[in-house]
């Protein structure tokens, strides 16, 4: 690739970026805010011109969906993210769509493995060799503990990085000279909607608590809507909100809505 982040050490710049990938953290975007400033150095250098502008507000648009991993095993997406950018940059044709298809498809399982590496097993590692000293009021204790959590996720970060560039580069090149881009795309957009799904259905809490007497007992409302299909209610309120969002309605007031009908149900009865 003639724009290859590794002739200008590009690709250094983003790893550095990683670490700061979740300050902008927020309920609608995630990280999203903060992985487009990591990929800023790589978009300064696909579009440096000025009209090329146009092409850097897509490119930074694209990035501004819901992103979620695991920050000490981040740029496993951002490696991947910087050689799609490559490609779209270099040719008009591509499917720009695959960018958060991929996107979609690997927080899951990135995040499920980063949780288990380092927001239990290492951090318990450190904890324990920290709090050896800690307990005899040495402040080695919280040294020791800032050191071996934070160069383990340095060389992992260092590591995925190479590693998901390299794979992406490969994916892209591979994808491009067999024509099966757009059946990668379709294949992660559907494991990114089971996802979805699963989260849906397991986080999501809404039913309604009406009930009446009946000659056969109690009946609840709640039944009804069960026997149409398990967590309907759960399922038409995400579909409502989404709906709304793309409306371009007010992310943190339909927050706040969600809230205040919560109370008040609750206290009329209703749920």
């Amino acid at each position: 690739m003639s724009n290859s982040v590794k002739e200008n050490k590009v690709l250094k710049r983003i790893l550095n970026r990683s670490w700061a990938v979740g300050a902008a953290y927020n309920n609608v975007r995630g990280q999203g805010h903060g992985a487009i400033y990591c990929l800023y150095p790589l978009l300064d250098k696909l579009y440096p011109n000025p009209e090329d502008k146009e092409k850097k507000v897509e490119a930074i648009k694209r990035h501004e969906v819901f992103y979620n991993i695991t920050p000490q095993v981040n740029t496993i997406g951002l490696g991947i993210f910087a050689a799609l950018e490559e490609k779209i940059a270099e040719d008009d044709n591509f499917d720009k769509s695959t960018v958060n298809s991929i996107k979609t498809a690997i927080m899951g399982p990135a995040s499920g493995i980063g949780d288990a590496m380092f927001q239990v097993t290492i951090k318990l590692i450190a904890a324990s060799i920290g709090l050896s000293f800690a307990q005899n009021g040495s402040p080695l204790g919280g040294i020791l503990f800032f050191l071996i959590f934070n160069l383990c996720s340095w060389f992992v970060r260092k590591y995925l990085m190479n590693l998901s560039y390299n794979a992406g580069e490969k994916l892209v090149a591979t994808a491009s000279e067999t024509g099966i881009i757009q059946l990668l795309t379709n294949a992660a957009s559907i494991i990114g909607l089971f996802m979805v799904g699963g989260l849906v259905a397991n986080s999501v809490k809404l039913s309604l608590a009406f009930s009446w007497e009946a000659a056969g007992g109690t009946i609840t409302l709640q039944s009804f809507f069960d026997a149409i299909m398990p967590n309907f209610l759960p399922l038409a309120a995400t579909l409502l909100v989404t709906y709304a969002l793309r409306k371009k309605a007010n992310a943190n007031l339909i927050m706040i809505l969600i809230i205040v009908l919560s109370i008040v149900g609750k206290w009329i009865g209703l749920f």
